[in-house]
């Protein structure tokens, strides 16, 4: 056990799921849309034949998940990690050597594969069977690293463009990639707690304790319920309604009237206040639970659509912002912290791993559903309303899953 007064050693973890989290999502995932514009500018592609390269590294990332989730329980997670680090890093830098559509296509499949095991999968592992006290907490801490990660790499992304190239883009945030994360997979991360002599944070330490620490349904017994796939659609119309939103800020200011560097710097404002956003909710989920958790999101995200709507004002974009960037944690933090309050950790990573199939369709499809209703409407205005009907049956969703947690419980075992 760890002397009192000594720092547990989770708290290490958290820092290496934190720069997971800035890697795996902060660069390979947010740096997109900056890359994408220098590409198609230098390159003369299509925007829906460039574009399908981040569909198809979704779709290999969704595929990857569930496979992932049960090796790296099975094998040495730090060696499993660390080989995802590599390939995902060097095959974001082989984007640097694409001249043809298809070069594209075949690299995003192999970083989409790889890059499953960077990120949100393993640090939700890693943070699950870590802590069964203020996990919430540490959750919302290590998740800030997507945001974060974006909010410094694209502008670094921008710079090396404009002074150097697009391909030298790649090439610099692939060596920040792998400088920022190897060192952990290598020297810090361990898949659970014994594995240093110790227990989770909030464990006595006894030998029952520890037993009880990993517990949990089986991905057999929790995929047998019909609650697991309820779950699985709650995810997908929480991602939906959340991306929807987020990726039509730029255009909708616009449409309300507002500037194009006005639309810039209220999705930039949105991005800082979602790093405060993701910690405070972690620490709301310690403090009052997942079903507070999510009605607090989920009215925000109502009251954010409200405002949006209504945006012309300037107070109302800043209610808009503030209630949106409370309210999207809802799908990072809460995910991962509300799979391991129903079905244990058991066999978390495969579970979340399947989970994750449901929560990238929702990101999948929530743009073309969005440019559909536009559309035939030619405004944005019947979307905003129907996602509050989608918040509303969502919450319905959440409410009937976690009412049965305790009948779940009663089923976990060792």
């Amino acid at each position: 056990m760890e002397e009192k007064g000594k720092l547990f050693y989770g708290w290490w973890i958290v820092v290496a799921s934190f720069f997971l989290m800035f890697a795996g999502v902060g660069i390979l995932i947010n740096t997109y849309g900056v890359l994408f514009g220098a590409i198609i500018s230098d390159m003369g592609f299509s925007r829906g034949g460039l574009g399908l390269y981040f569909t198809l590294m979704a779709l290999a990332l969704m595929v990857a998940s569930p496979i992932l989730g049960k090796i790296l329980v099975k094998y040495n997670a730090q060696v499993v990690i660390t080989v995802c680090l590599i390939v995902s890093g060097l095959g974001f830098m082989a984007f640097s050597q694409a001249t043809q559509l298809w070069h594209f296509y075949l690299i995003a499949i192999i970083v989409g594969l790889f890059g499953a095991g960077t990120s949100t999968l393993p640090a939700s592992m890693l943070l699950t069977n870590w802590f069964n006290e203020k996990r919430g907490l540490a959750m919302g801490i290590a998740f800030t690293g997507s945001g974060i990660g974006g909010m410094v790499c694209n502008p670094l992304a921008q710079y090396v463009i404009n002074n150097y190239s697009w391909q030298m883009s790649y090439v610099v945030l692939g060596i920040i990639f792998l400088a920022v994360t190897l060192p952990f997979a290598l020297f810090v991360i361990k898949l659970f707690p014994s594995l240093k002599g110790l227990a989770p944070l909030g464990s006595t330490g006894s030998e029952d304790d520890q037993a009880a620490s990993v517990q949990g349904l089986t991905t057999k017994e929790a995929s047998s319920n019909a609650l697991f796939w309820l779950l699985g659609f709650a995810f997908f119309t929480v991602l939906l309604l959340q991306v929807g939103i987020q990726n039509n800020i730029p255009i909708f200011m616009q449409d309300l009237g507002h500037s194009a560097t006005f639309a810039a710097s209220v999705m930039a404002v949105y991005m800082g206040l979602l790093v405060i956003g993701k910690m405070f909710l972690g620490t709301f989920l310690d403090k009052f639970g997942p079903k507070v958790g999510v009605t607090f999101c989920l009215a925000l995200m109502i009251a954010a659509l409200f405002f949006f709507i209504n945006g012309q004002p300037l107070i109302m974009v800043g209610l808009f912002v503030l209630a949106f960037a409370f309210g999207s944690p809802i799908t990072t933090v809460y995910p991962s912290y509300v799979i391991g309050h129903l079905f244990g950790n058991l066999d978390y990573g495969t579970i979340y791993g399947i989970m994750n199939i449901f929560i990238t369709l929702g990101l999948a499809f929530a743009m073309p559903i969005t440019g559909a209703v536009y559309d035939k409407f030619g405004t944005m205005v019947p979307v905003w309303y129907g996602f509050m009907a989608v918040a509303l049956v969502a919450l319905g969703l959440f409410y009937f899953i976690l009412s049965r947690q305790p009948k779940l419980e009663e089923q976990w075992h060792s």
